[in-house]
């Protein structure tokens, strides 16, 4: 049975690492688009100081062609192409060993990914790649994928988020908490826990609820 791993991970070898050593913001890739594998393309909806990202995107060696596809007000979706002066592509190591990537964005200086593979040797396999590669990895959770199941639609940190949002009367009326106490006690920011709140909000309508196209 195939196994699905979210994990944390990384390394100033990473495409956009120059850029997101320095801007303040939250990106969550929607795509990649392979067809030169070692310089694949990226889109990827981003929030946060845009100024500063995009000035600081103008300078990463890391990225080419830059171009903003939709723009929101408060995020934008970008495309860019990676270089020759990534160190370290990630695409086809988890290629290479029967990898699906599933889902990937940054927050709190970290990349946080899920990817399913055929089995827990290839997951192995792909984490003996990135240790080889120097990339710093921390494995979050691993387990059978069961694409039925109930809230498998969603990460472990909006699984986390949500019971927790539930269990202290976030969805209460009047609201008994704040998404800043909610932060408060997962450890992370305010703006990281809203997010997880809308976008596992997103994913539950997106997989229980039938939605007109």
């Amino acid at each position: 049975m195939s196994v699905v791993i979210e994990h944390r991970l990384r390394s100033d070898g990473l495409a956009l690492a120059p850029t997101l050593a320095t801007a303040d913001v939250s990106l969550e890739v929607e795509g990649i688009l392979a067809f030169e594998p070692t310089h694949p393309q990226l889109f990827a909806w981003v929030e946060g100081d845009l100024a500063g990202f995009e000035g600081a995107l103008a300078e990463d060696p890391t990225v080419t062609e830059p171009t903003t596809l939709s723009d929101h007000g408060d995020r934008r979706l970008y495309r860019v192409r990676t270089t020759d002066a990534v160190e370290t592509v990630l695409y086809p190591l988890w290629v290479e060993a029967g990898g699906e990537g599933l889902s990937a964005r940054f927050e709190d200086g970290w990349w946080h990914s899920r990817l399913r593979f055929p089995s827990r040797a290839a997951a192995a396999a792909y984490r003996d790649s990135l240790a080889a590669a120097g990339v710093t990895f921390h494995l979050e959770g691993i387990y059978a994928d069961d694409s039925d199941g109930p809230g498998a639609c969603l990460t472990s940190e909006q699984r986390e988020t949500l019971r927790l949002a539930y269990r202290r009367g976030y969805f209460s009326v009047p609201r008994e908490v704040t998404t800043a106490e909610l932060a408060n006690e997962l450890g992370v920011s305010a703006q990281a826990v809203s997010e997880r709140l809308r976008r596992g909000y997103a994913r539950l309508v997106e997989t229980y609820v039938e939605v007109d196209a």
